[in-house]
């Protein structure tokens, strides 16, 4: 079968793969190989990132390309490439542009292409609105006939639906990077989220709300759901769930309410706060619709020494020290800890007063614990709370 022989319904397949691939483990992968059997190629390759120098790039490959090519093309044979500055969105081949004559004496073909058996090559470069720059070549080997008009015009069919799929690739790409930046600052302050679908049912946990919600202390799942310890904790956090609810369905203000719950333990209480999330009118099925906040007392973001250094300016011991203190230890337990003498304590906090501009160990921790530096560190309630209570 070649491409001229396609049915509407394999076309349309193709074209659906080209934008599943937006979102595959391996993008377009399998389009990649249903494009490399239409055009009767051994090769198809899609250039996401062309190589640089320190920069391998990322490309690819449909067909049995072997993994040394994958690494030569990229560590070397990419600055020999002569088949590349194409026009945007158009499709040509090596033979138009080179020539079969120049083709054959070139390097990149004697050294690179004909090892694999590439000797026709069509593509195209594409840009998109985003600034994004890839490369599609499709090759076919020694011994069968070149690429011809129909060929041509078959990919330059597909070229808009692959442009704008790399589009919808790269923004999704940023916003993935986005989400886990903030997925990261929030587990990093030790706040705990849970995501309530449509249903009121857990959609979504971050580690920080699973560690709390393992505890069963306070809070835990119930029927898939939210249930506090005790009843009239769990009418008020149920009235505020269901609130919220409303409020999303009404597409009114996504206000945020508070509350508190008693947890079984003695622990001091846990602080919840419940919002809606927006509606999303065109979507069915399971749709994140209440957002559900946590955060227990004892459990603080860690912060580390070297972002306390580079903000106040603190020495390597002065960092340690400021550290201790700021998770609650006394001078005391901070020096025992340290291993360092009472005298050299005193000394180092006078110097740390001074650094972070405060005057008692309250304020000191209040000012760290709301600086960045928490943001450099990792979440660590746990050993915290356990070096606070003389545990291991």
């Amino acid at each position: 079968m070649n491409a001229s022989e396609l049915s509407l319904d394999e076309l349309s397949e193709l074209i659906e793969q080209i934008y599943e691939g937006a979102s595959e483990d391996v993008p377009w992968q399998r389009s990649l190989e249903q494009l490399r059997t239409a055009l009767q190629a051994n090769y198809v390759t899609l250039i996401l990132r062309p190589s640089t120098p320190g920069d391998p790039g990322f490309m690819v490959n449909a067909g049995p390309v072997e993994t040394w090519a994958i690494s030569a093309y990229s560590e070397t044979y990419y600055a020999l490439d002569p088949f590349i500055g194409l026009p945007s969105g158009e499709v040509h081949t090596i033979a138009e542009l080179l020539g079969e004559e120049r083709w054959l004496e070139s390097a990149f073909y004697q050294q690179f292409n004909a090892p694999l058996d590439v000797f026709h090559v069509m593509g195209a470069d594409l840009h998109t609105t985003d600034g994004i720059e890839c490369r599609l070549r499709v090759c076919r080997p020694h011994g069968v006939p070149g690429f011809n008009a129909a060929d041509k015009a078959f990919c330059a069919r597909l070229l808009p639906h692959l442009r704008r799929a790399v589009n919808l690739h790269g923004q999704l790409k940023r916003s993935e990077v986005e989400r886990q930046l903030y997925a990261s600052a929030v587990e990093r302050m030790q706040i705990g989220t849970v995501i309530l679908d449509n249903n009121l049912k857990v959609l979504e946990t971050n580690q920080a709300a699973k560690e709390l919600l393992a505890e069963n202390d306070g809070l835990s799942l119930f029927n898939e759901g939210l249930s506090a310890a005790y009843r009239r904790d769990n009418q008020a956090l149920q009235r505020l769930i269901k609130q919220a609810q409303e409020e999303r369905l009404k597409q009114g203000p996504q206000i945020a309410e508070a509350i508190t719950l008693q947890r079984p333990s003695g622990r001091s209480s846990l602080g919840v706060v419940v919002q809606s999330l927006p509606s999303q009118e065109s979507l069915e099925g399971k749709q994140p619709a209440v957002a559900v906040f946590l955060r227990a007392p004892e459990r603080r973001a860690s912060v580390q020494q070297q972002p306390l250094r580079q903000l106040f300016g603190f020495t390597p011991a002065e960092a340690a020290l400021a550290i201790q203190l700021a998770h609650g230890n006394s001078l005391d337990e901070a020096g025992a800890q340290l291993n360092i003498r009472r005298n050299t304590v005193k000394a180092h906090l006078r110097s740390i007063f001074s650094k972070a501009g405060v005057t008692r160990q309250s304020e000191l921790a209040y000012v760290l614990h709301s600086s960045v530096a928490v943001l450099g560190g990792r979440a660590d309630g746990e050993r915290d709370t356990a070096s606070r209570m003389g545990g291991a």
